[in-house]
Formats: C-alpha cells, structure tokens, sequence
C-alpha cells in the first residue's frame, strides 16, 4: 500500500473518531443537564407548596390559640393544600401534614390560651404542630438532592 492512502485513511478514520467522541459527549452533557432541570424543578414546585402549607398552618395555629373554631370554613385553605401535597409528596410527608393538620384541629378543640401560656408552651417545645412536617420535608429535599 501507498503510505499517502495510509496517511490519508488514518487521518479520515481519526476524524470520524473524533467526531463521534464529540457527539457522545454532547449527548452525556445533555442528558445530565435535563436530569439536573428536573430534579431542581422538582424541589422548587415542592419547596414552594410546603412552604405555603406551612404559612398556612402557621396562621390556623397560632389563631387556635386564642379562638375556638367557629366556622370549619377556616380549614378549606389548608386542606386544600394538603391536597395538593398529596399529590407530590412522599409517604413520610405527607404523614407528617395530616398530623399536623390534626394537631390543629385539636387546638381549635381546646380552651383558649392567655399569652403567658402559649410563651411557656413554646418554651417547653409543646406546641409545635409544624415542627415534625418541616423536619420530614428537609428530610425529603436532601435525599432528592443527593439523587435518592
């Protein structure tokens, strides 16, 4: 064979080689990109409706201290969060928002408290029905972010 015909095949075949190896890396690249978007809109939409069902427990809780409950209209706003959570959430979760929204609901059940009594319940780590809910959701956000 002629040397230039070997010269001209290998730097043809180191073309393709090249080529193909670029092409594999874009796809990789691509592919890690899209996976990563996924992943971080999927902690952002559930970053977003935790974070209001606690606002909104925050407000039903603190408002059963000093109310009874007077109209179960009161809970539509939260339940129908809860709703939604159930939707996305894992078991853990969602668990941990229905307990909540129950421990609510036990609180609206209960005399009203004075202000020394809700800041000597705080104190003592008594009422804090959103406690365990926010614990299990950043829970949920590391292990997504880890790729569990």
């Amino acid at each position: 064979m002629n040397s230039t015909i070997i010269a001209a095949g290998a730097a043809v075949l180191g073309s393709m080689v090249g080529a193909v190896a670029t092409i594999f890396t874009t796809w990789i690249t691509q592919r890690t990109q899209a996976a990563r978007s996924r992943v971080e809109a999927t902690l952002r939409g559930r970053e977003s409706l935790y974070a209001e069902f606690i606002t909104e427990a925050s407000h039903l809780t603190v408002d059963a201290f000093t109310h009874q409950l007077e109209q179960p209209a009161t809970f539509v706003k939260l339940y129908g969060i809860l709703g939604r959570v159930r939707l996305v959430a894992a078991d853990a979760v969602l668990a941990a928002a229905e307990a909540c929204c129950g421990q609510i609901v036990d609180l609206y059940a209960k005399p009203n408290m004075t202000i020394e009594q809700i800041r000597v319940a705080f104190d003592q780590g008594q009422m804090d029905p959103i406690k365990e809910f926010s614990t299990i959701c950043r829970a949920e956000f590391l292990e997504i972010m880890a790729g569990g």
